[in-house]
């Protein structure tokens, strides 16, 4: 059990590594008070050898705060749809001024290449081994009023730039991730189920790739990250293939699919609201506390007195923001809420 991060702080050119089993689930709300609070919750945390890294399969979440550069640089899975993420950018840029504030979509990776350190350090060893075969299934369709986990699949094969002279069908599916569409290659246009076809998506979804099978193109975005793709000219399993990678720019998309798919605009009123409640949630919780009421519970009911619990769940420490923190938050909510 545990939502792992890991988080970075850098200050007169140097930086140390922490780490909370449990910080991943709320890294939003670490963060929405703005540097000088997000940095001590950061301090708060474990410091970690500078080679102690997560890898890729463990951690759900980390944050970069460099005083340095001003740049804050972080990413979690932890966010709910497009709202949520909509909101806590328009609210970061309004309570880390001055700040460039970033989504690592590369994950882990693009932690350890701002810091310079080898990218091996947060691959996991799924990610070093062989390669397996590509996945060869039909992808399944997205079951109606599950569309905010669909992924978009657009395919353009009709001739002119980029399919502009026709030819381009729309599709929403279900796959694990940007990554899973990308791994299946080429063949990907064809394991496209026509009950999966679709000319607009009531709100924007996960992700989607576009593939432009005349001129060899293909080109994806996310909400999430895609590890190693993110930096990428070539993807491993599309040779010969133009690669762009469109970040979270889901407009490219619809402009490349020229009329054949269309996302509804969601109303981003909400998403203010739901930050409002995740700062209670997650803002000055104790996990760790929790989390022990609830072994010891366990252990009481364990007749076998067998149960183990690793001290790795000790591994978090909350921090509250100033007052004229808090109340510079409270104002911006409200002034977002009211546009």
């Amino acid at each position: 059990m545990g939502a792992r991060a890991n988080y970075v702080l850098v200050r007169d050119g140097d930086w140390r590594l922490h780490y909370s089993h449990w910080g991943a689930s709320g890294i939003d709300a670490q963060l929405l008070d703005g540097p000088r609070s997000a940095s001590r919750f950061i301090a708060a945390q474990r410091e970690v050898p500078r080679d102690d890294w997560l890898d890729e399969r463990w951690c759900e979440g980390a944050a970069l705060a460099d005083h340095d550069a001003r740049e804050l640089l972080f990413f979690t899975w932890h966010l709910e749809d497009y709202v949520h993420r909509r909101a806590l950018f328009a609210v970061l840029a309004r309570t880390w001024p001055g700040w460039r504030v970033r989504w690592a979509y590369g994950g882990l990776e693009d932690f350890a290449a701002y810091v310079g350190v080898d990218a091996a350090l947060v691959r996991s060893d799924r990610a070093t081994a062989e390669p397996e075969p590509p996945e060869t299934s039909e992808l399944a369709p997205i079951e109606p009023g599950s569309e905010e986990i669909a992924l978009a699949v657009t395919v353009a094969d009709g001739g002119g730039d980029g399919g502009s002279g026709g030819g381009v069908r729309a599709y929403a599916v279900f796959a694990d991730d940007l990554e899973d569409l990308l791994d299946r290659g080429p063949e990907l246009a064809g394991q496209l189920s026509p009950a999966a076809l679709t000319d607009r998506i009531p709100t924007i979804p996960e992700g989607g790739v576009h593939l432009d099978t005349v001129h060899r193109r293909v080109c994806g975005w996310t909400l999430q990250h895609v590890a190693g793709a993110a930096r990428a000219t070539v993807l491993p399993r599309w040779p010969g293939w133009e690669w762009t990678f469109w970040a979270d720019r889901y407009e490219e998309q619809e402009r490349a699919a020229a009329g054949a798919l269309r996302f509804d605009r969601p109303d981003l009123g909400p998403g203010t609201a739901l930050l409002a409640e995740r700062l209670e949630q997650y803002g000055e919780q104790d996990p760790v506390a929790d989390f022990s009421r609830l072994t010891e519970r366990l252990a009481a009911e364990d007749a076998t007195g067998t149960l183990e619990v690793s001290p790795w769940t000790r591994e978090h420490t909350p921090t509250s923001p100033l007052p004229e923190e808090r109340a510079r938050l409270r104002a911006v909510l409200a002034a977002l809420a009211a546009e």
